[in-house]
């Protein structure tokens, strides 16, 4: 979906759309998409800065960090961008960045692709460290069974530690 800045008009655009993973150039294999994308989302516009204010909704494909199961993740989540253009002197000037920065997009030219910024928006919105449920027991690390499922007959010993050799010689010091 494109957006013309010049013409955003001052009451802003009103967005109301579904898009699919193809839409919005969604194909890593991380980052699958169960559902559509559905956007809705005001522009509004500042000279030509202009401003996206939304709410995204979907569902996605995981794999559990800890039992390397495969779950599905509602995605709901509202976002607020301000797009400036970008200009040849940003290039020439070395700045620090200032605690806003981070929150500014630039982009070049009057045609805008929003999909890029929907598409961002869904990144960000797939957890890091993604889980199952929240307390998911994960893998046996030594026959590899997955504790949610049932437990297994390995026999818990003490986490090898880089310090168990200091503690076996303070053991037999004793």
């Amino acid at each position: 979906m494109k957006i013309i800045v010049s013409k955003i008009p001052d009451e802003g655009v009103d967005i109301h759309c579904i898009e699919t993973a193809k839409s919005l150039g969604v194909s890593s294999p991380d980052l699958m998409l169960n559902d559509d994308v559905h956007i809705d989302a005001m522009v509004t516009r500042q000279g030509r800065v202009f401003f996206i204010d939304g709410t995204l909704r979907t569902s996605l494909q995981l794999t559990c960090a800890r039992c390397a199961g495969e779950f599905t993740y509602p995605v709901n989540t509202s976002f607020y961008c301000q797009e400036q253009p970008f200009s040849n002197s940003d290039l020439d000037k070395e700045a620090a960045l200032l605690k806003g920065d981070m929150d500014i997009d630039h982009y070049a030219g009057d045609e805008v692709e929003l999909n890029n910024i929907f598409r961002e928006q869904v990144i960000l919105s797939t957890p890091m460290h993604p889980l199952c449920k929240r307390d998911c027991r994960g893998l046996c690390p030594k026959c590899g069974q997955n504790l949610n499922i049932k437990n297994c007959e390995c026999r818990d010993e003490e986490a090898q530690s880089p310090f168990s050799v200091i503690k076996k010689l303070f053991e037999q010091g004793d």
